[in-house]
């Protein structure tokens, strides 16, 4: 597969900041859904959260997928990544403000956390290179434990290199054919937000969350996309 153009050039460090919530806000959107659902426990509050986060990656996949072609491809794939790590980050510490509010006190430790969810195979390679066996079964004990600035500067760097293999493959996938790409960018992103979403959900229930996926940032098997994929496509009909 040729290499797409002006990949390299990108800063993917940057782009990754998109992922990294406001704790403010994530709070705030805790506090809507507890207003919204009275009585209902802290993890029911963490489902309806995923369901709306689903909701809207999947209408950024959609939007996205509808301009899809050859040559806009790239742009593309940046515009649906930007939105939909934000949406992830957001959804990542509202879950954190839901069941363990008291962790989104430490930015660093934040964005330690909120990295290692979207980003698990990123966050086993640096707990390997630590040498700790602990990077097979990831949780939050074992990243807290090692939480340090050049730790967060090599998670950040590791989870930039998966960016960019995730953007050239969204690309190609998902972005290169109008209608079609609508539908595979919408389920694409309506399943990696879910498996994000119960990954946070453990990860904040001080549960281990690994092993990490073996092909990349948390992304869903192509194989596993298309029951979601089919419901985005003209003629077939929604569960």
């Amino acid at each position: 597969m040729q290499r797409l153009k002006g990949t390299e050039r990108m800063n993917f460090e940057t782009l990754l900041e998109r992922v990294i919530p406001d704790p403010d806000k994530c709070r705030e959107a805790a506090g809507e859904l507890r207003a919204a659902h009275p009585g209902l426990a802290p993890s029911d509050l963490a489902l309806h959260a995923i369901r709306t986060a689903k909701r809207r990656a999947a209408t950024a996949g959609a939007v996205t997928g509808v301009i899809a072609s050859p040559f806009t491809m790239l742009p593309a794939a940046l515009a649906d990544m930007a939105a939909v790590l934000k949406i992830e980050g957001t959804l990542v510490g509202t879950i954190a403000a839901l069941l363990d509010p008291d962790s989104l006190s430490d930015p660093r430790a934040l964005r330690t956390d909120v990295i290692s969810i979207v980003f698990p195979s990123a966050a086993s390679q640096m707990l390997r290179q630590l040498g700790i066996r602990a990077g097979e079964r990831m949780s939050q004990q074992a990243l807290r434990k090692y939480v340090t600035e050049d730790m967060v500067r090599t998670l950040t760097r590791l989870a930039a290199r998966y960016l960019s293999k995730s953007l050239t493959r969204e690309a190609v996938v998902s972005k290169a054919a109008p209608l079609i790409g609508m539908g595979i960018g919408a389920g694409w992103n309506w399943l990696e937000v879910r498996v994000i979403g119960g990954r946070a959900i453990r990860y904040y229930s001080h549960e281990p969350v690994g092993p990490a996926p073996t092909h990349g940032a948390g992304f869903p098997r192509p194989r596993a996309l298309w029951p979601k994929v089919r419901r985005f496509l003209p003629g077939k009909a929604k569960d």
